[in-house]
């Protein structure tokens, strides 16, 4: 049940959460409105690979049925994807037809 960014930098490292929404060279002071209980979910992976400086990849959690979509994740999932996808040009849903919840 994480959020995962993965992005373009000259040294490998993970960025928690709390820590990529205060870097500025790094989009993400936005979510910090979304609490803690997110931020201990979004991590941002930095990898020296040539397509990152065109290309940035958020892998999300799997959306969940019903009251356990809205309940149970302790933060507005809806509204973090909301808040991602309308500063990405292309959104890609991809699942898994054989462990739909």
């Amino acid at each position: 049940d994480k959020f995962m960014a993965i992005v373009h930098g000259d040294e490998e490292r993970v960025i928690n959460g709390d820590a990529a929404t205060c870097l500025p060279e790094l989009p993400y002071s936005g979510l910090s409105k979304f609490g803690s209980t997110f931020l201990s979910k979004f991590q941002v992976l930095v990898e020296n690979a040539d397509i990152l400086s065109h290309v940035t990849f958020v892998d999300t959690p799997g959306v969940l049925s019903g009251d356990k979509q809205r309940h149970s994740r302790g933060y507005d999932f809806v509204k973090v994807c909301q808040w991602l996808a309308a500063r990405c040009d292309l959104v890609l849903l991809l699942f898994d037809a054989h462990k739909l919840d």
